[in-house]
């Protein structure tokens, strides 16, 4: 008689797949992190060209300076430490660390969420697990993506500020600093993804959790210009408080080591408690109570209803950052002779315009992103439930752009009413905050053309084509005039061609509609017309 005995199964190590997990993200990510990575260091490039042409002599960066001393230049600056503060070195610390510290924390939060979670809430992962992958392997491999980005970040920003003629020292602890706060916030991301089923509720908590740590270093250093005790509870501190330019200091690097370090152990700690497709936190499951979802406008409204709050609540800060600044700005225009001639061309209303299409060129990405979900929920097969109904693929595209754009109201109304509110207090001026309110909703127009071509991208399944578009509208405000392009091509932007309270362009809304309404008709009869994948 022969006796069968089980072959045991090999135990897989925690970290085995992980090379070949970072190299297939790397394959995967190569255009979109190449495009980061030129963006970012361009910017080190640009940033002081511009305060040198906009602030060439001593008594115009002394009014920035004071400008940047308000309460509310201290929320999107940083802390001022009393030393040399007109110096270019202290204002590009002080200017753009905080600018960088958001974008590349994003960056990370995004590559963290998009290497974890969403291939896990989309299936992919199934693919990878079929083979030997140790459990650990695919956070690991994210988490090393973020780390050799932000190393090659801080590398390539050094070199390109330092190019300009500064301290290659001092640019070192700036540059190490804003990729070492972008790291805790990829272990941050990491943590979510092995708290909730969703990626999008996951992405969503880590940027929240960037958002309060934002708004912290901000009330800190409002409280004590050099950085309070309440600073101290922001990583965004620990990176401004290495004094880059003013007394370097190497340990607050340390902190946000060790805060990183941390959050990877929490996040292999939930990790290994959990199971695949799950979440440590349970989802709430279905409410048997709830209201019925009729038609596919109200599910779209659904789905982007946390995000619109979010980007709701964030514009509604920033107008009111804005708004707060404008009696700063009429106050430097007694010495800064370029802040003087712009007002004296254009009035308040004119930095009243500029300030509400700033927060609109803010807005497109809220839309584009709106829109683009059918595009991914197409992708992850989310969306076959809904057009296996009653629901036509006609419908569920322009649904999506409907909602889209009803979020935008939402948007726009509360960056108006915060601009309104930041400047009538300030000037003591009740009525601006009702004529800047109304002012906003007027670049509805400009938002229905972004999407209608991030429709037209869904339909072409080029979903690039809607992010090409804001960063052109970005770029034409933000760089237009420094980068020289040519007026043709400025005119093209929707924003830019609002120009909504200094003039009512009138005959440029009603343009903006037809092609937003023709653009989304053509987007419509190619989604339903193409094949489903």
């Amino acid at each position: 008689m022969t006796t069968l005995r089980a072959t045991p199964r090999p135990v897989t190590a925690p970290f085995t797949g992980t090379g070949a997990l970072l190299r297939l993200a790397l394959r995967r990510d190569r255009v979109r992190l190449s495009v980061w990575l030129a963006v970012l260091t361009l910017t080190m490039v640009y940033a002081p060209n511009a305060i040198r042409l906009a602030y060439p002599g001593e008594e115009q960066r002394l009014a920035r300076v004071n400008l940047l001393k308000t309460p509310a230049g201290m929320m999107l600056g940083g802390p001022m430490f009393g030393v040399n503060e007109t110096d270019l070195g202290v204002m590009m610390a002080n200017e753009l660390t905080f600018t960088l510290v958001i974008a590349t924390s994003i960056l990370a939060v995004l590559t963290v969420i998009r290497h974890t979670r969403a291939e896990e809430e989309s299936g992919a992962t199934e693919l990878v697990l079929s083979s030997v992958v140790g459990r650990y392997a695919r956070t690991s491999a994210a988490l090393i993506l973020v780390g050799g980005l932000n190393a090659v970040l801080a590398l390539a920003m050094t070199l390109a500020m330092a190019s300009c003629g500064f301290a290659v020292v001092d640019t070192a602890a700036m540059c190490v600093g804003i990729t070492a706060v972008a790291m805790v916030f990829g272990a941050l991301a990491a943590v979510t993804a092995q708290l909730w089923r969703q990626a999008r509720t996951a992405t969503g908590a880590a940027m929240a959790g960037l958002a309060v740590a934002a708004l912290v270093r901000g009330a800190g250093d409002v409280i004590d210009n050099s950085g309070s005790i309440l600073s101290w509870f922001s990583p965004i501190a620990w990176a401004q408080q290495m004094r880059p330019f003013v007394a370097v200091r190497w340990w607050p690097l340390g902190l946000l080591v060790a805060l990183t370090v941390g959050l990877m152990v929490l996040a292999a700690v939930l990790e290994s408690r959990r199971q695949y497709d799950a979440g440590t936190i349970a989802s709430a499951g279905d409410k048997p109570d709830a209201a019925a979802i009729s038609g596919p406008l109200r599910l779209h409204l659904a789905l982007q209803r946390g995000q619109t709050i979010g980007w709701a609540v964030g514009l509604f800060v920033a107008g009111l950052v804005f708004g707060s600044m404008t009696k700063s700005l009429m106050d430097a225009a007694e010495t800064n002779e370029v802040i003087a001639r712009v007002l004296a061309a254009t009035g308040n209303d004119g930095v009243y315009t500029t300030m509400t299409q700033f927060l609109a060129a803010a807005a497109t990405a809220y839309v584009a992103s709106a829109v683009l979900r059918v595009y991914a929920d197409e992708q992850n097969r989310l969306g076959e439930p809904v057009l296996a109904g009653a629901v036509s693929r006609w419908r569920w595209l322009l649904g999506a752009v409907c909602g889209a754009l009803a979020g935008a109201t939402v948007l726009m109304f509360c960056a108006g009413l915060g601009n309104g509110l930041g400047a009538g207090l300030t000037l003591g001026e009740p009525g601006t905050v009702l004529r800047l309110t109304v002012a906003a909703l007027a670049y509805l127009p400009a938002l229905a053309v972004v999407a209608s071509i991030a429709a037209l991208g869904v339909a072409l399944r080029a979903p690039w084509l809607a992010w090409l578009t804001v960063t052109f509208v970005i770029t034409a405000l933000y760089l237009g005039a420094l980068l020289r392009l040519p007026q043709w091509l400025l005119d093209l932007s929707p924003v830019g061609q609002t120009t909504v309270p200094k003039d009512f362009p009138a005959l440029a809304l009603l343009v903006m509609l037809i092609a937003a309404t023709v653009l989304a008709g053509i987007a419509g009869w190619i989604y339903r017309n193409r094949d489903a994948v």
